[in-house]
C-alpha cells in the first residue's frame, strides 16, 4: 500500500469534515444515516464482511479502511482503501485467511453527504484451537483441513436482543452438503415466536447461504444477500429455493426449524441450502423427528450442545436443478450437556467426567432406519467413523471418558 496516497486521502477526508456540521437529520428528513459492520469479530478462517448503510436514499456515502489496509480491501482480488455508494447500498471487505499467531485488526472511516460522519472496527481473530472466541463454545469440533471444506458461523441477533453464534457448519463443496452442523441448543433460541411485520415459527424461507429475507403476504421474500462475492458460491449449494429434490428425498434439516424460534432471521437462516441434507423422507419425518424433539427435552440452563453430521459411505450422486449432489449413506446426532443442567460452568472448565453426560445416534438414511433405542452410539464411535474430533473444548484429561459414554437412561426421550 502506498502510505503517502493513504495520508494525502486521509488529509482530504480531514479537511472536507471541517466544514461538515455535526447534525445528521435535516429538518426535512426523517431518515437517519447509519452505518454498521455486520460483524465485530471474525474466525480466522472467515474473509468477508459487510458494510451495511441506511437512511435518506437520495444521499451517498464513502468509505475509506484508515486501519488494516495492508491485509483488507474493498476488492477481492486487488487492494483498495476506499469506495463509495448510494445510501441504503452495502460493500464488501475482503481479507484472507489470518493464519499467523497474532489476531489483527481493521478501522474503516465513512462518511455521508448529509454530514453525518462515523468509524467502524472489527477484528479477526488468531489462528488457534484454544482461543477464547471457541472455548465458549461447547459444540464446536475441531477444524479440518481439506480444499473442498468450508468453515464458517452464522451470526443472529435474539428476542432478548443479543447477538449469538446461530450455528456454525463444515461444508463440503465437492458434495453440497454439510460434513456437520454445530449449535448450542437453549430456551433463548426458542423463545419468540412471532416476528415483526408477521408470521410465527416456521418461516419455511428456502434461499441460498447468506439471504437476508423478511416475511411478505403470507410467505416471505429475498430482500438481499449479505455477501457480494460469498465464502459458499451459490453455484456450490443445492439450489433447493424452487422445491426438493425430485428423488423422493426430504430436504432434511440439520439444525431443525423447530429448534430456532427466537427471530425471524435466527429461524430463516435455519433454510440455507447448507443446512440442507437429501435425507430420506419416512426416515425424516419418523425416528429421526423423534430423536429431534428427544433433543429439544434435555434443554438445560447450562446449554445442550449438539452436532449432527452426514456420512458418505459408498455414496452415490443425483442431479437437482443443474447441481450434482452426493446423497449421505448415513446421519448421526452428537448430545452433550452438563449432568446437573445448572452448573453455570463452561464445558472447558470441567474437569470431572462424571459432572458431564454424553451420547450419539447414528442412522442409515433409509426407509427402514432402526428405532433411536438401536441407534444409540458413543461420540468415540463416531469420531472413528468420520475422522472429525468432536467437542475439541472438553477438558483433554476427561474427553476420552466422555465420548465413551451412551446411556440412553441418562436422557429424556
Amino acid at each position: 500500500m502506498n502510505r503517502r496516497l493513504l495520508y494525502l486521502l486521509l488529509a482530504a477526508f480531514t479537511t472536507i469534515l471541517t466544514f461538515w456540521a455535526c447534525d445528521n437529520e435535516d429538518p426535512w428528513s426523517p431518515y437517519q444515516s447509519k452505518a454498521s459492520l455486520s460483524h465485530n469479530t471474525k474466525g480466522w478462517d472467515e474473509t468477508t464482511i459487510t458494510l451495511k448503510t441506511s437512511g435518506d436514499i437520495r444521499f451517498t456515502w464513502e468509505a475509506v479502511i484508515v486501519e488494516g489496509y495492508e491485509w483488507a480491501s474493498f476488492n477481492s482480488s486487488s487492494e483498495q482503501i476506499s469506495t463509495t455508494g448510494k445510501v441504503g447500498n452495502n460493500a464488501t471487505i475482503y481479507f484472507d485467511a489470518n493464519d499467523t499467531a497474532v489476531s489483527r485488526s481493521a478501522t474503516v472511516f465513512i462518511k455521508f453527504s448529509d454530514g453525518y460522519n462515523t468509524t467502524l472496527s472489527f477484528t479477526q481473530l488468531v489462528k488457534s484451537e484454544n482461543t477464547s472466541y471457541d472455548r465458549a463454545w461447547g459444540e464446536q469440533p475441531a477444524h479440518t483441513s481439506g480444499a473442498n471444506l468450508v468453515h464458517k458461523t452464522y451470526y443472529t441477533t435474539l428476542s432478548n436482543g443479543q447477538y449469538v453464534r446461530n450455528y456454525s457448519i463444515c461444508y463440503d463443496t465437492d458434495k453440497l452438503v454439510s460434513r456437520w452442523v454445530a449449535y448450542p441448543l437453549h430456551e433463548v433460541y426458542t423463545n419468540g415466536r412471532s416476528y415483526p411485520g408477521g408470521g410465527s415459527g416456521r418461516t419455511d424461507a428456502w434461499a441460498f447461504d447468506d439471504a437476508i429475507t423478511e416475511y411478505y403476504n403470507g410467505g416471505y421474500q429475498i430482500v438481499e444477500y449479505e455477501y457480494t462475492d460469498p465464502v459458499i458460491p451459490q453455484s456450490k449449494q443445492q439450489n433447493i429455493v424452487e422445491g426438493a429434490y425430485g428423488t423422493g428425498d426430504s430436504r432434511g434439516h440439520m439444525l431443525p426449524s423447530a429448534s430456532r424460534y427466537s427471530t425471524w432471521m435466527t429461524n430463516a437462516q435455519t433454510f440455507y441450502a447448507t443446512n440442507m441434507m437429501p435425507q430420506n423422507s419416512k426416515f425424516n419425518s419418523g425416528v429421526w423427528a423423534t430423536v429431534e424433539n428427544g433433543a429439544r427435552k434435555n434443554v438445560c440452563a447450562d446449554t445442550l450442545y449438539v452436532v449432527v453430521g452426514t456420512l458418505f459411505e459408498g455414496a452415490k450422486t443425483f442431479t437437482a436443478r443443474g447441481r450434482t449432489i452426493t446423497r449421505p449413506t448415513h446421519a448421526y446426532k452428537l448430545l452433550l450437556r452438563t449432568k446437573s443442567g445448572n452448573s453455570k460452568k463452561s464445558i472447558s472448565q470441567i474437569t470431572d467426567p462424571n459432572e458431564i453426560k454424553a451420547i450419539g445416534f447414528l442412522f442409515a438414511n433409509e426407509s427402514n432406519a432402526v428405532s433411536y433405542q438401536q441407534a444409540v452410539v458413543s461420540i468415540k464411535e463416531v469420531e472413528e467413523r468420520t475422522g472429525f474430533t468432536f467437542y475439541q473444548n472438553l477438558n483433554p484429561a476427561i474427553a476420552d471418558k466422555v465420548k465413551s459414554q451412551k446411556n440412553i437412561n441418562d436422557w429424556s426421550f
